[in-house]
């Protein structure tokens, strides 16, 4: 497992997708947070806070991410590797897991560079140091748990298909409908009481909910069971044996 790993790390880091990849999302990130003027923007907040960065980036994952995975299981399918990963001492539960965790290094990879607006705000404010730290640490934290949450989803959804195209866009709009459709739905109240419940379901309410400096066990939970549940999916596409 840990050589596929590794393979999976260095397949992406090595291609020009790839590096094309992260380079955009830290060029978009640095655009949006430090020169395009707007609600984004770090400097014209008058505050020494990151929300602006932690509520930006989910959007940006959303597209970076499926780009990261859907390659995934439609590149070892085209290539006549999956069957062949079977033989080895791996079976699909070992090969959807790492593939897994060369997403979420690659997230983490791809979040690293953006710590320098911490940096930044923490020599910047007034006075100096004037940084939430905790509530940094937890939006970041949160960004793990919700890219986490993102790489499962892309899995997923590239379990599904042979196109990589498909599953791109499979994807982002899997990503889209679990982290806001519930938000957004029980937002209107239209289910009474069930409105604070349909809320509950959605991505984005545990990630804000993190983000807040307060870790709620309910919402690491949370998370947890949905990439459980996604990784499951995945694991049962690629199945030799799935009916």
């Amino acid at each position: 497992m840990i050589a596929l790993y590794k393979k999976e790390l260095r397949a992406f880091l090595t291609s020009v997708i790839g590096t094309a990849v992260l380079g955009v999302f830290v060029l978009v990130s640095g655009l949006f947070h430090w020169v395009f003027p707007g609600q984004w923007n770090l400097l014209t907040n008058g505050v020494a806070e990151m929300n602006s960065f932690f509520l930006f980036t989910p959007w940006v994952l959303m597209f970076l991410i499926p780009a990261i995975t859907m390659r995934s299981i439609p590149e070892e399918r085209a290539a006549g590797t999956l069957e062949l990963l079977m033989t080895h001492p791996l079976d699909a539960r070992r090969i959807i897991l790492a593939k897994f965790l060369a997403g979420i290094s690659l997230v983490s990879l791809a979040l690293l560079p953006t710590a320098i607006n911490a940096v930044l705000l923490h020599h910047l404010g007034n006075p100096t140091g004037n940084l939430d730290a905790g509530a940094a640490l937890a939006g970041y934290l949160g960004l793990i748990m919700l890219g986490s949450a993102f790489v499962a989803t892309g899995l997923a959804a590239s379990s599904r298909t042979d196109s990589q195209v498909v599953a791109f866009l499979g994807a982002v709009l899997a990503c889209l409908i679990f982290y806001y459709g519930p938000s957004a739905m029980g937002s209107y109240d239209l289910f009474g009481k069930w409105d604070h419940w349909i809320q509950w379901c959605s991505m984005e309410t545990h990630f804000r909910s993190i983000g807040t400096g307060v870790i709620v066990m309910a919402d690491a939970l949370w998370f947890v069971a949905f990439i459980a549940l996604a990784l499951a999916f995945a694991e049962r596409q690629i199945r030799p044996d799935r009916s």
